[in-house]
């Protein structure tokens, strides 16, 4: 079986101004499905840019990345979209919520422009919503909204449909510190106690 993600020999290098900045230097490494990689580094180490060439939204100088055994590289403008939208949940820095889009509609989006109907992307937007814990802010534009919601709908936006790899780019952000979404170390507690 193929990892669901890997970089053989990535390389990104970026002109700014006349120098040559090198984001990445020969990345090699294979993720496997079900696997969990936290990517760490400080400001400026190549984190996002790795994160973007993961999910095909940008190309690498040098080497191959393969999602799901597939070379990125390898496809032309349609297929990149379809790994994209198929296989890819991103949840991106800056959230990128449309504002002319209701919460639900954001979430729907991937999955309509997939060709699901709008009946069946709006269930499963409101799945999703209501694993994130705001199932009620359906109706509601994400600038009515405040910035750890909007971020919950960027993760509910990325977790619909069957996407084999999710890809966070500091997803968690803007959520308070104690939040429902993730186990405190008491509950983690407690449920190795049982």
């Amino acid at each position: 079986m193929n990892p669901i993600l890997e970089f053989r020999n990535v390389e990104r290098r970026f002109k700014d101004g006349d120098d040559l900045v090198c984001a990445l230097r020969e990345a090699s490494f294979a993720v496997d499905a079900g696997e969990f990689v936290a990517v760490m580094g400080p400001s400026g180490s190549g984190k996002s840019t790795l994160l973007n060439l993961a999910g095909g939204l940008d190309v690498p100088t040098a080497g191959h990345v393969l999602v799901d055994g597939v070379d990125l590289a390898s496809l032309d403008v349609r297929g990149l979209a379809n790994v994209r939208r198929q296989t890819v949940g991103y949840i991106f820095q800056k959230l990128n919520l449309l504002p002319t889009l209701t919460v639900v509609e954001n979430v729907m989006l991937p999955l309509e422009l997939d060709g699901t109907s709008a009946r069946a992307a709006r269930a499963a937007a409101r799945a999703a919503l209501g694993e994130m814990d705001i199932a009620a802010l359906a109706e509601r534009y994400p600038d009515d909204i405040s910035g750890g919601q909007q971020q919950r709908v960027a993760i509910a936006r990325a977790i619909v449909g069957n996407r084999r790899l999710l890809l966070a780019d500091e997803p968690t952000g803007a959520l308070d510190t104690v939040s429902d979404l993730w186990p405190s170390s008491d509950d983690e507690t407690d449920e190795a106690a049982s």
